[in-house]
Parts: structure tokens; sequence; C-alpha cells
């Protein structure tokens, strides 16, 4: 599936999802970086037509939209973040295994 440029790119799209699943354990919940990092993958992957799931990639993304917003009790915080970092290591999963057998 990737070769040569697209694989490296993907290693790095990975280790940005890394990143934005750091800020998340360290409840960073008013960066933009997941926004971005979300974006970023939705165009990649749909530029190389990756084998993440696009449904899975856009609850995960809408996961962490809904944890910009300040007005949400502490458990649902915990729950939706919960939810968020199960389908961001399903994502991260899925590409990892696609960059790396191919």
């Amino acid at each position: 599936m990737f070769s040569g440029a697209s694989s490296v790119t993907a290693v790095l799209i990975i280790g940005l999802g890394v990143f934005v699943v750091y800020t998340r354990l360290r409840n960073w919940f008013d960066s933009n970086i997941p926004i971005i990092f979300y974006l970023i993958f939705l165009v990649y992957m749909g530029s190389v037509d990756g084998k993440v799931p696009l449904p899975l990639t856009i609850a995960a993304f809408g996961l962490g939209l809904a944890l910009r917003f300040e007005f949400m009790n502490t458990t649902f915080v915990r729950v939706v973040k919960f939810l968020e970092l199960g389908a961001l290591g399903a994502v991260l999963y899925l590409s990892s295994t696609a960059v790396l057998f191919g």
C-alpha cells in the first residue's frame, strides 16, 4: 500500500498521532494539535487510499472536537476522552500495521 515517500510521510503522521495521545493524557484540551492532526490524517488517507476506515477516523475527529467544549462536566469529559483515545489508538494501530506489513 505505502511505498517510498508515502511510507515516510505515514510514519511522520503516526508520530504526530502519538503526540496527540500525549496531549490528551496531559489534559491539554485547549490545544489545536489534535484538530490539525485529524485534518492532516483525513487528507492523507484520502490521497493514498489508506486501509483505515473513514467512519472510525471521523468518529475520532468528532470526539476530539467535542473535547474542545468547556461546559462539559468532568465525568462526561472522561468518557469522551476515553472513547477518543480508543478510536485514536485504533487509527494509529491500523495505519502502523499498513506501513509495516504493506
